[in-house]
């Protein structure tokens, strides 16, 4: 699909476009309408009475029952480059992120894990309760907003048992070398667990080119879906490495199918049985149906858009963004270089205190002027405005930013 020229087309699915000039999909997306029509449609029939207690009868019964959960993995797999095999639906990242640390894998005292400061915090303060166990917290700091792969290899060793990545950095927007760090972290035996939140939707991951070992996403940021839905991969020749604690009955190797119906079930005897060997054995049970019928029709769209289309326009418009505010004299904080970036890019205006003002003024305008919806975001010292240049976006917004940008400066 030629995103340019059906741009007008892809602007009517998300009707708050009109109200906002929005680069915040970073944060959250405002809502598309083919997410939303998904769930009214699971929620009429939930009002028409179609649900049962046995699948296929009843298109809306638990998750898990129906054909969605198993579109969403389905489409889910392809998006990232996967296996069916490898892929279940998750409800957000830090669910897991607790269900990697906390219980797959299995911590000593001398283990240590390699991070950095430009992660976000969520799985940093998981991190933090390891100390408990005597495990190194070796936190990365940053260079200029960029996490570089020779401190990677100066602090991956053979006790590091976890490299926990943000691929692409919430802060900056710098996008790691992932293929690189899986390499590094595997040649002493580590795991490399990959938070991919802000980057599938705008570029195209693909999971067994990086081998990734654990990859992760939100639905509800560049994904453009509903929130309460998301990708949790494994690699395939680890899904039975791992036997967690977490146990979800309905994922049980049944050799004959749910044994509910047998005139001699027993509730021990029946559900005895190791789980499957596929990634569903680590699905929590925590989506909910309207929700995947939901992120089901966000997956359809970006089949339907071709991600490698998406990625050409969002890495086209980050490069333009950050040319056009160049031009005003701001500095840019995202790394230059667009293998380490995508439409994700961070400046300042010069200071703290300026960039705050500026921030204020685009979300409450002077009458007559719509919202420009940016974030304000500091973290290892990279202080400053948050564009998310997305899809949807177009580079007369882009220019109207710029323009208003200019004005409050001056």
């Amino acid at each position: 699909m030629n995103l340019d020229g059906h741009i007008g087309e892809i602007r009517d699915e998300f009707p708050m476009l009109k109200h906002w000039t929005f680069f915040d999909a970073g944060d959250q997306m405002v809502p598309g309408k083919y997410w939303l029509d998904a769930m009214h449609e699971c929620l009429s029939l939930y009002e028409s009475g179609r649900i049962e207690d046995v699948a296929p009868v009843g298109p809306v019964t638990h998750p898990f029952l129906t054909t969605t959960f198993f579109e969403c993995i389905d489409r889910a797999s392809k998006l990232i480059h996967a296996k069916k095999t490898e892929v279940t639906n998750m409800y957000r990242v830090m669910t897991a992120s607790n269900l990697i640390i906390n219980d797959l894998l299995k911590w000593e005292k001398g283990d240590n894990v390699v991070f950095s400061d430009l992660d976000y915090p969520s799985i940093p303060y998981i991190l933090l309760n390891l100390q408990k166990k005597g495990v190194e917290l070796r936190r990365i700091k940053n260079v200029n907003g960029e996490i570089l792969l020779s401190d990677m290899e100066k602090n991956i060793d053979d006790n590091t048992k976890l490299v926990s990545i943000d691929r692409t950095t919430p802060w900056c927007g710098f996008t790691h070398n992932v293929k690189e760090v899986c390499r590094i972290a595997h040649e002493h035996g580590a795991f490399v667990y990959d938070d991919a939140i802000q980057a599938v939707g705008a570029i195209d991951v693909d999971v067994h080119k990086d081998n990734v070992d654990f990859l992760t996403t939100g639905s509800y940021k560049w994904q453009c879906g509903p929130e309460g839905a998301g990708i949790f991969y494994i690699r395939e020749d680890l899904i039975e490495k791992f036997d967690p604690t977490f146990r979800n009955y309905f994922w049980a190797d049944f050799p004959t199918g749910i044994p509910f119906a047998l005139p001699d079930h027993d509730n021990i005897k029946h559900w005895n049985y190791p789980l499957q060997k596929n990634a569903n054995r680590y699905e929590q049970g925590v989506c909910v149906t309207p929700i995947l019928f939901g992120w089901n029709a966000t997956l359809k769209l970006y089949e339907k858009m071709g991600i490698k289309n998406v990625e050409r326009r969002v890495r086209e418009l980050g490069s333009y963004c950050i040319e056009r505010l160049q031009e005003i004299g701001c500095k840019i904080l995202t790394p230059i270089e667009p293998e380490k970036r995508h439409g994700l890019i961070k400046y300042t205006t010069g200071s703290y205190e300026s960039d705050k003002k500026s921030h204020s003024q685009f979300n409450s305008p002077p009458l007559g002027e719509k919202p420009i919806k940016v974030s304000l975001r500091s973290v290892g010292g990279v202080d400053g405005m948050r564009v998310s240049c997305h899809f949807f976006n177009t580079k007369e917004e882009i220019d109207e930013l710029v323009e208003r940008q200019k004005k409050l400066m001056a």
